[in-house]
């Protein structure tokens, strides 16, 4: 409800419909029309118009006022549409009340500029800080292209450099032959290309510093004496709250007064404006600054040809189709950047009493440069507030504490927003669901319900949007900042019941995707799957072990995080069965921390639905966890309730398994009888049921007891009969780690050849089941038969390999394998 007046205004005394008037003719009616009202304060008045907005939002009383101001050369049509309403105009004669003001504009023309006006750079900011990288980038480029101009190759992109060596005072240009190894851009003169104009687009997210950099840039090369005779500068609007974007005839009519053209010898049609200029500015040394573009339409027709001349563009959205452009894309601050610019708003001293505040600050802030500057500007104006108090300010109110004065975040971003078709729009906001930092198309296609190819269409459009970000081939992300409005988009526009079925949706596709990982790298049995849920799309399948693990890989975090969420939402029976997917792959990663965690969760979801036989699974696999972080009598306790809800569930199997691996907990501590007598029973079971896999497992872990209790013959035995049960499982993986245990037992034997043979199986095995551990573990092993056969090269040539392979895998075994191959003289 609202306390605008209802009735229609009375004639005679109603002021005249606005007809054929200028902005300023057509103001002076407005004023008319308040008076008429009564001439409400214009308190009053944004009160009354608040609610009348589409969306309703507060309105301020100067923004109000600000409307009747008979010096405005341009007005929000849905905003003087409102005021109209709240002065009490019929809805009937609104609609000639909005045409009045769309031909006022038209009809309006702005004083002539003061004709000859070269200089136009905006002033640079005060608090400019770091982008030396980017700086550099530009000044080689316009170097390279020295005063004959830049040969008229493909567009090239410059990648923005994160190197935390970024100058903390306020940057100078460095040495233009410095290093940018993000720099792609061709430096070289080819005399049979014809040389053209210069043109740098600058692009990223909102907020990251684009106007601000070529502004700097600008300044920098006017500097250094390049483009002393022109330097024009527009803002395009083509993200403006309160104005459409600028039309390139208004843009080429500025420009052409600038450059001395008579008014009334300015042509009125814009491919001829576009001449006109090309020829106006043809043989002058120009700087064109074109800041806010909306896209390359609105900039190509304001490009000189002259090659003397520079032209730099700035916008949110990719300019990739700019023909002969070199792009530039601006990431986010460096940790060093970001307090070095809130140190300046901020003062120094502020900053250096509460460092560790400070980090915090900054990265709330995403390293943002524009949430870093609003931040700061906010602690500025609080000179009681300390900058631990700023950061819990960030951390409680998100995006609402992105602010200083009328200045705010959430509006940049909602104008990137608002311009995506509806299907995109869903996408960003659905992103907000991902329990991840990272995220694939088969993800977003889980979150959508849509096929992967409408999910990568969405990320590419999100992309030149730069609403996303792309780290690495086919993995985007979202930045803080955006994540959390997407969040708040997500939950405005989507109902909870779409929101809780797309995550569904993308946890389950997760489950499914790893079960296909786990039937590609093992064979162990599974829990029994989960059905798909509708409007899943079909998850990854893998040719092979090291694809599936590559997956893995890349997904690691994703899957912890999906855990996690899956626990914390009630999904349970997702969460029980997620650990024991991946089982295989902890192995093979030695990812113990993740294995751990995983297992615990898991088994306390199974505790909450009371699933006995999930508990059995995850109690025995998390024994395995705390067995191989060297926890053996934890170990044996996590065992021993394992063991009790196998037997109570009537599992064999299990109880096989579980009582195989409590005797390899007692091997290691030495007591070898008790060792012997469990495993005994678990060989006893599995040769009853007739298991080969289990079965080998239990005799490997028999034949380590007995290669420990010195009884070498007997291992060697025990681990070919162990070998020849995984060979028949056609589980690749245990034939490589029992193939490895049985060369073990070879060496100590005194048979180095057999040795020799049986590192190479496990060696081979290990390769083709993509256990990275294990292959670097027998090419440094297969080292010790090689040299006792005096084949010295041989050895060392085998460690020089599992050197690269311990690295691969960030392990500290590269240092000490490093140290004994030098010790060999490689």
């Amino acid at each position: 409800m609202t306390d605008r007046p209802t009735s229609a205004i009375p004639d005679p005394a109603a002021p005249d419909l606005p007809g054929a008037v200028d902005l300023a003719g057509f103001i002076e009616r407005l004023r008319t029309l308040r008076a008429h009202a009564g001439s409400p304060s214009f308190r009053v008045l944004a009160k009354r118009v608040g609610p009348l907005l589409k969306p309703p939002q507060d309105v301020t009383h100067s923004t109000i006022s600000d409307v009747f101001d008979p010096t405005r050369r341009r007005l929000n049509q849905e905003l003087v549409v409102a005021i109209v309403l709240a002065l009490g105009v019929p809805e009937a004669q609104v609609p000639q009340w909005r045409s009045a003001c769309l031909a006022a504009h038209a009809a309006h023309r702005r004083p002539a500029e003061p004709t000859g006006v070269f200089r136009q750079l905006p002033a640079e900011l005060a608090t400019f800080t770091g982008r030396r990288e980017e700086l550099a980038s530009l000044m080689a480029l316009v170097d390279a292209a020295g005063a004959a101009g830049t040969p008229d190759s493909q567009n090239s992109d410059f990648q923005n450099s994160d190197s935390q060596n970024s100058d903390l005072q306020n940057s100078d240009l460095q040495n233009p032959d410095s290093q940018n190894s993000g720099s792609q851009a061709s430096d070289s003169q080819d005399p049979a290309i014809p040389h053209t104009v210069v043109v740098s687009a600058i692009e990223g997210m909102a907020g990251i510093g684009k106007t601000q950099l070529a502004i700097r840039a600008a300044h920098e090369l006017v500097r250094a004496g390049r483009f002393a005779d022109v330097q024009l500068y527009v803002n395009l609007r083509g993200f403006d709250t309160e104005a459409a974007p600028a039309d390139p005839a208004d843009v080429l009519d500025s420009f052409l007064r600038q450059l001395e053209v008579p008014a009334r010898r300015i042509p009125a049609g814009l491919a001829e404006r576009a001449a006109m200029f090309r020829d106006r500015i043809a043989g002058r040394d120009a700087l064109v600054l074109l800041d806010n573009a909306a896209d390359e339409a609105q900039v190509a027709a304001l490009i000189p040809a002259d090659p003397r001349c520079l032209v730099l563009v700035t916008s949110r959205r990719t300019l990739a189709g700019l023909d002969g452009a070199r792009l530039l894309r601006l990431d986010v601050f460096p940790l060093r950047d970001a307090l070095n610019l809130l140190a300046r708003v901020v003062g120094q001293e502020r900053v250096a009493a509460e460092p560790d505040a400070a980090v915090q600050v900054v990265r709330l802030c995403g390293l943002l440069p524009l949430a870093v500057s609003l931040a700061a500007a906010r602690l500025r104006s609080r000179p009681a507030w300390t900058l631990a108090r700023l950061a819990a300010h960030l951390r409680d109110s998100g995006l609402d504490a992105v602010r200083a004065g009328s200045r705010e975040l959430r509006p940049v971003f909602e104008l990137s927003y608002r311009e995506l078709p509806a299907s995109t729009a869903r996408a960003f906001r659905l992103l907000s669901l991902h329990p991840g930092r990272g995220f694939t198309a088969g993800a977003v296609a889980a979150l959508t319900g849509t096929s992967d190819a409408a999910a990568q269409d969405a990320l590419e459009a999100l992309l030149d949007e730069n609403l996303v970000e792309q780290r690495t081939a086919d993995r985007y992300e979202l930045h803080d900042l955006l994540h959390a409005f997407a969040l708040e988009r997500a939950e405005a526009d989507e109902s909870a019941a779409e929101r809780d079925e797309a995550l569904a949706r993308l946890l389950s596709w997760y489950l499914h995707a790893a079960e296909n990982v786990s039937r590609a790298v093992e064979t162990r049995r599974l829990l029994e799957t989960l059905p798909a849920r509708p409007g899943e799309p079909a998850p990854p399948r893998f040719a092979s072990a090291p694809d599936a693990m590559a997956w893995y890989d890349a997904e690691r975090e994703n899957l912890s995080s999906v855990l996690g969420c899956a626990a914390r939402t009630g999904r349970h029976d997702l969460a029980l069965r997620l650990p024991v997917t991946l089982l295989g792959c902890y192995q093979l990663r030695k990812d113990w921390a993740r294995w751990r965690a995983g297992y615990e969760t898991g088994l306390d979801s199974a505790r909450v639905v009371g699933d006995r036989t999930a508990q059995g699974r995850l109690s025995n696999g998390l024994g395995l966890a705390l067995f191989d972080l060297r926890e053996y009598a934890e170990a044996i306790d996590v065992y021993g309730a394992a063991l009790a809800l196998a037997e109570e569930v009537g599992s064999r199997q299990q109880v096989a398994s579980i009582l195989g691996n409590i005797g390899d907990c007692h091997c290691r501590l030495g007591d070898f009888a008790t060792a012997e007598n469990v495993i005994r029973r678990s060989l006893h079971i599995f040769r009853e049921i007739g298991d080969p896999q289990n079965l080998a497992s239990s005799l490997c872990n028999y034949g380590v007891l007995l290669h420990e209790a010195k009884r070498l013959p007997e291992a060697h035995d025990t681990h070919s009969e162990a070998w020849a049960a995984a060979r028949q499982a056609g589980n690749r993986r245990y034939e490589a780690i029992i193939a490895f245990n049985r060369a073990e037992v070879c060496m100590d034997l005194e048979r180095p050849a057999d040795a020799e043979a049986d590192y190479r199986l496990a060696l081979t095995a290990a390769r083709e089941a993509g256990d990275r551990p294990t292959e670097a573990e027998a090419l440094r092993a297969l080292a010790r038969p090689l040299r006792a056969l005096g084949r010295g090269d041989e050895a060392r040539a085998v460690l020089g390999a599992a050197v690269a392979v311990f690295e691969a895998l960030g392990s500290p075994e590269a240092a000490a394998t490093r140290e004994l191959l030098a010790s060999l003289g490689g």
